[in-house]
């Protein structure tokens, strides 16, 4: 068995917990390699070399300019570090806007890349599968429409299944209690956590006056960020057995509404950027959707309230319409069928098995 090396890189947190469970598998399968990574906390846990830290400065849209310079050092130190150390293969999880530059430098130094979550090329600006194309080995897609979209670009693609189904539970029971859980996300991101919060609470307080309900905010900041009013319970764990016990939840447009769906749990969608970061993202954006469940059904399965339309009145009137009876049980049905739609267990393993197998 080879001693090999190998680099791995993520920018955020859902990437950088699908590249620590990977790292794992990799360590199982071949214990001698070597795993130097780029990320955060996750993956400075597992890795033999941490190199720097790169999601604790919760890069997202428009950079300002300390982090891009912050970036720029870290890819000179990478630099440093392949043409010393010369890993055998470089493994770059999702967050597009450093990864190709990371990806060219591999390349340039004949370090074999391999993709594991492609970014969302097929949501916008389509020409990045070009630049893909010319800098990674393999793409090793979690979505199974996303194969073809690179195969008949010329990149040489695999769907291997989709991570959350190895880490999210299926939830066993279902059934709109006198007094449902509410669960509210207001997302990962400090920047988004700030939008979001004034509209979550307010919509709380709506659905406090017109129903009997309990609410669960479930935030990794804690109450560092925000302030709760008595009648919601924070959770910080990051587990998912609180969450079994949530009915509906509201919720941001990225990874916790697809673990919601393959919980089966119904929900809402809201989401707000700065107006900067929209109104660029309306004009390059070219599907219909936000929410990757709706994405993936080619139709409206869960409500989405974007920008201005996510007013705390409107998402607390849609919370109540699909809380009702004859709505919840249809609405769970369609969400379960996702986990049929994502592949089987035991992603991590056979996204090792691919990068451990393929050797240069």
């Amino acid at each position: 068995m080879a001693n090999d090396k190998i680099f791995i890189s993520a920018g955020d947190l859902s990437g950088e917990i699908h590249a620590s469970n990977l790292v794992k598998e990799i360590k199982n399968i071949n214990p001698l390699c070597r795993i130097s990574a780029v990320g955060g906390d996750n993956l400075k846990s597992v890795a033999d070399k941490f190199l720097e830290d790169i999601v604790s400065i919760n890069a997202f849209g428009f950079l300002p300019l300390k982090q891009i310079f912050y970036l720029k050092k870290v890819l000179k130190k990478l630099e440093s570090y392949f043409i010393k150390e010369r890993p055998d293969k470089a493994v770059l999880v999702d967050y597009y806007g450093f990864h190709i530059f990371v990806a060219r430098l591999a390349k340039k130094l004949n370090i074999p890349v391999y993709y594991y979550i492609s970014p969302q090329v097929w949501a916008s600006r389509g020409g990045r599968i070009k630049k893909l194309a010319e800098t990674v080995r393999k793409m090793l897609v979690i979505f199974p429409f996303e194969e073809k979209l690179y195969r008949n670009s010329g990149v040489d693609a695999v769907f291997v299944g989709n991570p959350l189904i190895d880490r999210v539970p299926e939830k066993r029971s279902f059934k709109v209690s006198n007094q449902p859980v509410i669960g509210l996300f207001p997302g990962s991101r400090r920047s988004v956590v700030s939008r979001h919060i004034p509209v979550i609470l307010e919509t709380a307080r709506i659905l406090k006056e017109e129903m009997n309900t309990k609410f669960v905010m479930f935030s990794v900041f804690g109450s560092t960020v925000f302030d709760l009013p008595e009648y919601i319970e924070l959770e910080t764990s990051g587990d998912f057995e609180k969450r079994k016990s949530v009915d509906f939840a509201i919720c941001p447009s990225g990874t916790v509404s697809l673990e919601n769906a393959l919980m089966g749990i119904p929900m809402v969608v809201m989401y707000k950027l700065s107006y900067f970061n929209y109104f660029f993202m309306k004009a390059i954006i070219k599907i219909k959707y936000a929410a990757i469940v709706n994405i993936l059904a080619g139709r409206s399965i869960v409500p989405e309230f974007i920008q201005f339309d996510a007013k705390p009145q409107k998402i607390a009137s849609s919370v109540l319409e699909q809380l009702k009876v004859q709505n919840y049980m249809p609405k769970v049905e369609k969400l379960l069928a996702f986990r049929k739609m994502l592949g089987t267990p035991g992603v991590s393993r056979r996204v090792a098995e691919i990068i451990l197998e393929n050797r240069q």
